[in-house]
């Protein structure tokens, strides 16, 4: 099981059973360009233990579907009248149907692919994943849960050596998720993924996604 260019086939891509009363709903947003890379292979290998636990998931794929990541001034100035364009609300409506978001990407240069930033700049917007109220920001978002995986070449080792494990932390599970409002369950890290890894290593982090869906949902 894949994630869809949902553009292109003007359908929402739902995986499942049909919704019963209970049911939990998963909003997956995959981001990297290559359908060939290692970060898809966990997109997979999440998405279908999700299925097999009979979850409803919803997969997004940022590139396939050729998400416009940049956040216009027109966008602003809409988005302050509470007219946002038309992809932007539709993203959002697939944020409200989930009770379960997460984000799966590659760790570029310690941060998020542009990709992916510029979609929650665009749809994590003021009056959606956030309301301000009397100088108070208050979160939009609440009652949902929030996973991120995130893949890098570097060693966890690394990562945490070098203050990046500390910052990422600080930036995406705290900065944006708990800031809206959504209840993070866990943030999953896969390193050391680079060309020159074994099949059977590769084999080995997909086993532990799978076994993390079984443990959590």
């Amino acid at each position: 099981m894949t994630c869809i260019n949902w553009l292109a086939r003007e359908v929402l891509y739902s995986v499942g059973i049909a919704t019963e009363e209970g049911q939990v709903r998963h909003l997956v947003i995959a981001a990297h360009p290559s359908t060939k890379s290692f970060n898809h292979s966990v997109v997979e290998a999440y998405t279908s233990a999700l299925v097999e636990r009979k979850h409803r998931v919803e997969c997004r794929d940022l590139y396939a579907a050729n998400f416009n990541p940049v956040l216009s001034a027109r966008d602003l100035a809409a988005i302050g009248h509470g007219k946002a364009s038309k992809d932007i609300r539709e993203e959002q409506a697939a944020m409200r149907r989930a009770d379960v978001v997460t984000l799966i990407s590659p760790l570029w240069w310690s941060g998020f692919p542009a990709m992916l930033k510029g979609y929650l700049d665009r749809v994590f917007c003021e009056g959606f994943a956030y309301v301000i109220k009397r100088g108070e920001y208050l979160p939009g978002l609440a009652g949902k849960k929030g996973v991120i995986i995130t893949t890098s070449g570097a060693s966890k080792e690394e990562l945490k050596s070098g203050g990046t494990l500390r910052a990422i932390r600080t930036i995406y599970d705290i900065g944006l998720m708990q800031f809206c409002g959504i209840e993070m369950v866990q943030h999953l890290y896969l390193s050391g993924i680079d060309p020159t890894m074994s099949e059977a290593e590769g084999e080995k982090r997909l086993a532990s996604i799978r076994r993390f869906v079984r443990r959590t949902f």
